[in-house]
């Protein structure tokens, strides 16, 4: 039986360190009866309490995978919604307006497929087999970078984008918030370089050298909150 594994970390960035700002990022790596997932979340600078909004983005996200029906279908049209419901119940007694966050995720639900899914700025990437990346991430070369989707009472399914994968076609998905994904000219090759230096080390080692390299993050985007997560096949 093929197990799936799973590294990351989150560190705070210098800017928020000197105006003593807690870390706006987070992620959770979670494992449950329907399967496997990470997630990762950028809790949006403007919003007072993004901290926990981003917190309780990763786990709105692991308790409606835990919801899943069973068997698990790809197409679980019902996952937005309960992502959405799961993360207002999550910051009562917090106005939604106060901690806005996004939400890029990738879970493997034992039904076939591995899914990643993004509301607002990151990165989600899928290497195969063939050594080929999939991605979806936020394309800001056109401008307009500071308007960023994150969860709301009113955010729907159309919201989301989201590319689901034949899960023997992938080796590793990766998560990155916009910290590290802004930052990256060769994406396909920071991806596929990360995740084969990785893979084979164990979950502490490879979460303490993630934190290493993020901690010195040597490009522009440094002053900002940085987070990976990783989920791989054995």
């Amino acid at each position: 039986m093929t197990r799936w594994h799973s590294f990351g970390a989150s560190v705070i960035g210098p800017s928020h360190l000197v105006d003593g700002k807690p870390n706006q990022d987070a992620w959770l790596a979670f494992y449950n009866a329907c399967g496997d997932g990470i997630v990762v979340s950028d809790g949006l600078g403007s919003k007072q309490r993004s901290d926990y909004g981003s917190r309780a983005a990763c786990l709105a996200v692991a308790r409606a995978a835990d919801a899943s029906p069973v068997p698990p279908q790809d197409a679980d049209e019902g996952l937005f919604d309960r992502i959405k419901d799961n993360w207002l119940s999550l910051i009562v007694p917090l106005a939604p307006s106060e901690c806005s966050a996004t939400c890029v995720f990738a879970l493997r639900l034992g039904n076939g497929f591995v899914r990643m899914a993004m509301l607002g700025d990151g990165l989600a990437a899928a290497v195969k087999k063939d050594g080929s990346v999939v991605s979806l991430y936020d394309d800001k070369s056109e401008g307009f970078s500071n308007i960023t989707s994150a969860i709301t009472p009113n955010t729907s399914a159309a919201d989301w984008r989201d590319v689901s994968l034949v899960e023997e076609e992938c080796i590793a998905v990766l998560l990155c918030t916009d910290g590290v994904a802004d930052d990256l000219v060769d994406r396909d090759g920071f991806v596929k370089g990360l995740v084969e230096t990785h893979r084979g080390l164990a979950t502490v080692t490879a979460d303490r050298h993630i934190r290493e390299m993020l901690a010195s993050w040597p490009t522009p985007k440094h002053s900002d909150d940085k987070t990976i997560a990783c989920l791989y096949r054995e």
